[in-house]
């Protein structure tokens, strides 16, 4: 079925054009669009905005001159504030730059304190070194001319220190001893060994590197001489060719002799084991001595005894190898006495008389 609406009428249609001309027509939530809304009432807030800005511009204006004046004068009042805060910061800055300053300084002096007594100790170690090495130096010159010297004493036929030093065999193997001995109590024991054999087959004096000899020992022409590992020699010693400072092969550890001070041990003489030869002995010539000797003594004979001659030294035999006493001698003498006794009281029918014991020189 058709629907027909009747056309309006003319007082509608002006009426409509009005309203919307006007805009005070009321329309329905339809008719009305959302931006045309938006727009009004942004307007309206403009509107209010500027009407409130033009009513306080006046009032906000005279706060802001308000606040730029006390700015200023809060500026004005800070200036002084201001540079004596940076006038006391200046100040720290000077006071912990000096500090450090001093402290730089203190730790260089501390470190220059430090390397000038470090460069002090080692200059000091330096020089006590060199005073040592110096004093070693001295120490074996001093040895070498004391033992010259001693061959010069002894030995009537040395008649330079030059003839000494350059041609006498037992010197030459003194010096090679002093030598090996350094090298063995270091540690070098085969080269000590070398040293000692080379010596040996230049001199013909065998002297075992371990030895210990003192000072002033003469050799006398030396040939043959054979001094063990374990033997002491004291000082002012003399020592003739063919002499053996040896061991018996029973014991052990300490094996060979220990010569006392200004010992004499003859040609040939042999000193077996470990016991002491006192100082101021002698030992003559061809003798073998097996047992301790006590000082200021002589001993002679195989096995060798013990004769003594004198709690001192007599100065004007201490080389005299031919006038010593003989003990076998002195027995055979003994007897004899003792047998003219016997056939004398045989002859005169008197009793024996006691024979008067033999009194030790």
């Amino acid at each position: 079925m058709e629907n027909t609406r009747p056309d309006p009428r003319p007082e509608e249609i002006s009426e409509a054009k009005e309203e919307e001309k006007t805009g005070t027509a009321e329309k329905g939530p339809s008719a009305v669009s959302p931006g045309k809304e938006i727009r009004e009432g942004a307007e309206k807030l403009l509107s209010a905005a500027r009407a409130f800005a033009s009513e306080k511009a006046p009032e906000l204006r005279r706060a802001a001159n308000a606040a730029a004046q006390r700015a200023e004068t809060l500026a004005a009042q800070a200036q002084p504030r201001l540079a004596a805060m940076k006038k006391a910061a200046a100040a720290r800055a000077r006071a912990a730059a000096g500090a450090l300053d001093r402290t730089l300084k203190a730790a260089k002096e501390r470190d220059a304190d430090a390397l000038r007594e470090t460069a002090l100790r080692a200059a000091r170690a330096a020089g006590e070194k060199a005073n040592a090495a110096r004093g070693k130096a001295e120490d074996v010159l001093s040895r070498i001319r004391y033992d010259i010297k001693a061959f010069r004493d002894r030995d009537p036929a040395a008649s330079s220190d030059l003839e000494v030093a350059l041609l006498y065999s037992g010197f030459h193997a003194l010096l090679a001893h002093r030598a090996a001995h350094a090298l063995h109590t270091r540690g070098f024991s085969f080269s000590a060994r070398a040293l000692s054999q080379t010596a040996k087959f230049f001199t013909g004096i065998e002297i075992h590197p371990a030895a210990k000899i003192g000072r002033g020992l003469v050799i006398d022409h030396g040939s043959g001489v054979v001094i063990g590992e374990t033997a002491e020699i004291g000082d002012d010693c003399t020592i003739y060719q063919g002499v053996t400072l040896g061991g018996t092969g029973k014991d052990t550890g300490k094996r060979h002799p220990t010569l006392g001070r200004n010992v004499m041990v003859g040609a040939g003489a042999k000193v077996l084991g470990p016991f002491t030869v006192g100082d101021n002995s002698k030992i003559a010539a061809g003798a073998v001595v097996l047992k301790e000797v006590p000082p200021d003594s002589t001993c002679v004979g195989i096995p060798a005894k013990v004769v003594s001659v004198a709690n001192h030294r007599v100065e004007q035999s201490d080389l005299d190898q031919i006038h010593v006493p003989d003990p076998v001698a002195a027995e055979l003498a003994r007897l004899e006495e003792r047998v003219a006794r016997l056939e004398n009281a045989r002859n005169t029918g008197t009793d024996v008389p006691e024979c008067k014991n033999k009194e030790e020189e």
